[in-house]
């Protein structure tokens, strides 16, 4: 059984395997991280990477071998890791166009959120079939991967597909998590609101705002409205203000 300790030899380059590791097994690296790792850092055999895997396990790796589209590794120490924080975090995000979900989900990741429920809204301009739903929830969790790597957490966030509003809602009716809606003009605050114990589901609109019949359902719900004073505040500033 390995011992998991703090090194200070952790490399500054980490990568997301997207499998289950164990320490002294081979690892195997293709693609673009392979090229990532030989042409652009163009690192050499017994060069050190840190690689963390999708149970938020953290390893540091020693390179065997570097080929064209292969990187031949070997798993030598467990890390200890401590970048989550003991809040656990959900931001339901109201789809918004362009790049501002992307970066929403980057800068929350970064934050330590612990899910992004992204969800369609009445007046979400953004419109997602089947098949483009699927292709946003794998490039959002591509940025959240990034942003991991980046950051040092060692645990992606939970991304979800996207939903409507109602539909998410439903999951909420009689829960014990503390959930608040950022709404302009409420009369709540951040600073009156009880401290969560340990969950917290904070809810945000897309541009347009929130229909009347989606506060409403909202408050059903239990989302507690909640402002940030005189100021509007775009959609992905609003969500990483609340966090």
């Amino acid at each position: 059984m390995s011992t998991i300790r703090m090194t200070q030899l952790m490399s500054k380059t980490r990568l997301f395997v997207d499998e289950t590791l164990d320490v002294d097994s081979p690892l195997s690296l293709h693609g673009d991280q392979a090229k990532y790792l030989g042409r652009v850092l163009r690192l050499r055999p017994d060069d050190r990477i840190t690689v963390f895997d999708v149970s938020g396990d953290e390893y540091l790796a020693t390179i065997k071998t570097i080929r064209k589209d292969t990187v031949e590794a070997c798993l030598v120490e467990r890390l200890a890791t401590n970048a989550e924080s003991p809040l656990q975090v959900t931001l339901i995000q109201g789809i918004s166009r362009g790049d501002r979900m992307d970066f929403a989900v980057q800068k929350a990741t970064e934050l330590g959120v612990t899910r992004i429920c992204p969800v369609l809204t009445e007046y979400s301009v953004v419109k997602l079939d089947g098949k483009r739903a699927e292709k946003k929830k794998t490039h959002w969790r591509n940025i959240a991967i990034s942003a991991c790597e980046q950051s040092g957490r060692s645990r992606l966030p939970q991304i979800d597909a996207p939903r409507s509003l109602g539909d998410l809602l439903a999951e909420y009716h009689n829960a014990s998590t503390t959930r608040i809606v950022l709404q302009p003009g409420a009369g709540g605050s951040m600073r009156n609101l009880e401290l969560p114990n340990d969950e917290i589901a904070i809810l945000v609109g897309p541009e347009g705002g929130f229909s009347d019949t989606e506060v409403d359902n909202a408050a059903v719900a239990g989302f507690a409205p909640i402002g940030f004073g005189p100021r509007i505040l775009r959609t992905e500033t609003a969500a990483l203000a609340a966090i």
